[in-house]
């Protein structure tokens, strides 16, 4: 996942694509982007990603730099991780007001992440289906994929371990 977040931010490779007004950043204001813009985000009570970690191994390298919105996308990931996992935690423990919350989220919130991409909406608006209809294994399948292993949770306050 890590080498999927670089490649991410760096592009896929193939032709290249002209960007206009494009603001690069560096490693101090990558983070400094990521801190700010993860307060747009209603993070789980559960799950709040640990920011020092998240922008570690998401900034760009030293005499790297990063597209500016692009801590976004990360930010767009690890909320998606946070609901998914909040949800199934919550479903797990019969916690079903917590539940509800997260399925609002992901049938409300998820979908809409990611615009430029029709699939990963698509795959956002079925897991929630299945979640919805009380199957966990997209909601799971995803966060294998993007954040077991590779998100670090801050869970102090929380009374859940990390």
């Amino acid at each position: 996942m890590v080498m999927g977040l670089a490649t991410l931010l760096t592009g896929c490779g193939g032709e290249p694509r002209s960007v206009v007004a494009t603001e690069l950043l560096d490693r101090q204001g990558y983070d400094a982007a990521l801190r700010q813009s993860s307060g747009d985000y209603r993070w789980p009570a559960d799950y709040r990603p640990d920011l020092d970690r998240l922008s570690g191994s998401s900034a760009p390298g030293s005499g790297e730099a990063a597209l500016a919105g692009s801590e976004r996308i990360i930010l767009e990931i690890a909320n998606s991780c946070a609901w998914y996992k909040s949800w199934d935690d919550a479903r797990g423990r019969a916690d079903h007001s917590s539940a509800e919350e997260a399925l609002t989220v992901l049938e409300e919130v998820l979908p809409g992440y990611g615009p430029q991409n029709p699939d990963g909406r698509r795959y956002a608006r079925e897991a929630a289906s299945r979640a919805r209809a009380g199957d966990p294994s997209l909601a799971r399948q995803f966060t294998e994929a993007n954040c077991d292993g590779v998100i670090a949770w801050d869970r102090t306050g929380t009374g859940a371990d990390g």
